[in-house]
């Protein structure tokens, strides 16, 4: 009896901190009005008691009712936050425990929620009775101007309009335009300086009227070139690019350098460690490419970048190799591919359609920070390069070679036996045929 009676006590003991423990523990969201005139404010109420922690208040329609703050940090006492009635409507205001811990070590995560109605302002302001109708928001998106400083647009500008071009003189490098809103109440983006590059150029002003609704307005910039300058690399044409804004992007290896070219200046790049001078050159079909300038030598230049390391790919001959191409970062690239095939040719190489699964590319390239030539190894399924052993190389060579030699000896040995072997059957076969014959004459006499 004595036991049960202690069993029981230790249980009412339990419960009753328990429910300590769980009722210590308070949540509260109250407002001071849950009606209000719009472009009025309302207070919302957060009271915690026996917990601290953080707690976060967000409105289902910021448009109607806006809060001042996002969140708010409360220990076991209350806290205020405004609530901004912007238009007639309603919203519900949520505040949500997060990362809040009663005093007792518990976990809080609820979230609570009050609802705002906002009405629209009566009409008359101070109780004029009536219903407050609110001005439209302008629709008006036009503009009442569009110039450009120091040049002339071909058309004249009309605001139903929306497309203009004008004719830039060569070298220019930067316009101004300038837009005036036919309504302040409107925005513009769009104008101001814009840098040119060669050809045509396209600027875009979008003006948004009050409302909202846009309206965009197109100007067709044309940078006229000096005479272009071309140059013949092989069997193909070209045209020098003369700005360097024009040309793609290069390493940091590589520094600017204006090169004079003929009685012209072009601004290309000089490399210090492989002493290089780097141009660009334009092809028929608008491609532009770098190549290595050299009193009046043209030779493409192949920068890229594998897992931070930058290479100049040389296009240079692998023996004992046929030659591939692998792509990476969408650019075609010439490799070398050696692979085993066979007993007959112990080394062999074909291009990585006919090899399923290879994916390993031999290639020469130069390291451009360090300016050292090695020959790399490309791993097309990881888009991995590394260094290859030339050392490993010779020695699978000198390898091959051996097996070569090894190869050609024995078949020469076993030809050799095959053509003894041959001349003694036929003449142990021959032999015979003679005793058969004098044995034959002996029985004719």
């Amino acid at each position: 009896m004595k036991k049960i009676l202690c069993l029981l006590g230790t249980i009412l003991i339990s419960f009753s901190l328990f429910m300590n423990k769980t009722l210590a523990y308070t949540f509260e969201v109250s407002a001071t009005s849950y009606s209000v005139t719009e472009g009025n404010t309302v207070t919302l109420n957060i009271k915690v008691g026996d917990a601290a922690g953080k707690f976060n208040i967000s409105s289902s329609d910021g448009s109607i009712v806006s809060v001042s703050t996002g969140s708010v940090w409360i220990d076991n006492t209350t806290q205020s936050v405004t609530l901004s009635a912007k238009k007639a409507g309603s919203a519900t205001i949520y505040v949500n425990a997060n990362d809040v811990t009663t005093y007792s070590g518990d976990n809080v995560n609820i979230t609570k929620q009050v609802k705002i109605t906002v009405n629209a302002k009566p009409s008359g302001g101070n109780g004029g009775g009536g219903t407050y109708t609110p001005r439209a928001k302008s629709s008006n998106n036009f503009l009442s101007s569009l110039t450009i400083d120091g040049l002339k647009l071909k058309e004249d500008f009309d605001k139903e309009k929306l497309e203009y071009s004008l004719d830039v003189p060569a070298e220019t490098e930067k316009i101004k335009i300038n837009a005036q809103l036919a309504d302040s109440s409107a925005s513009v983006t769009g104008t101001g300086e814009k840098t040119l590059t060669t050809g045509l150029n396209t600027f875009e002003i979008v003006v948004t009227a009050e409302n909202g609704s846009k309206r965009t307005y197109v100007i067709k910039a044309t940078l006229l070139e000096l005479e272009p300058i071309k140059v013949t690399v092989g069997s193909g044409e070209y045209n020098l690019i003369r700005k360097r804004n024009e040309l793609p992007k290069i390493s940091e290896y590589n520094t600017e350098k204006e090169i004079t070219i003929g009685e012209d200046k072009i601004e290309g790049y000089h490399n210090d460690k492989l002493n290089y001078d780097l141009v660009g050159l334009k092809d028929k079909d608008g491609n532009i490419n770098y190549y290595i300038y050299d009193n009046g030598k043209y030779t493409l230049y192949n920068e890229q970048t594998f897992n931070g390391t930058v290479l100049q790919i040389l296009d240079k001959e692998i023996k004992g190799s046929k030659k591939t191409t692998f792509t990476y970062n969408d650019t075609k690239i010439d490799g070398y591919q050696e692979v085993k095939l066979d007993l007959i040719k112990n080394t062999y190489a074909l291009d990585d359609n006919e090899i399923k699964g290879n994916q390993f590319y031999l290639f020469y390239a130069i390291n451009v920070e360090t300016g050292k030539e090695n020959l790399y190894q490309y791993d097309a399924q990881e888009k991995t390069v590394q260094r290859y052993n030339l050392e490993v190389l010779d020695v699978y060579k000198n390898s091959s070679n051996t097996y070569y030699k090894y190869l050609l000896l024995c078949l020469l040995v076993i030809g050799v036996l095959i053509f003894t072997l041959v001349l003694t059957l036929a003449s142990k076969k021959n032999k015979p045929e003679k005793k058969a014959k004098k044995k034959t004459k002996k029985e004719e006499e």
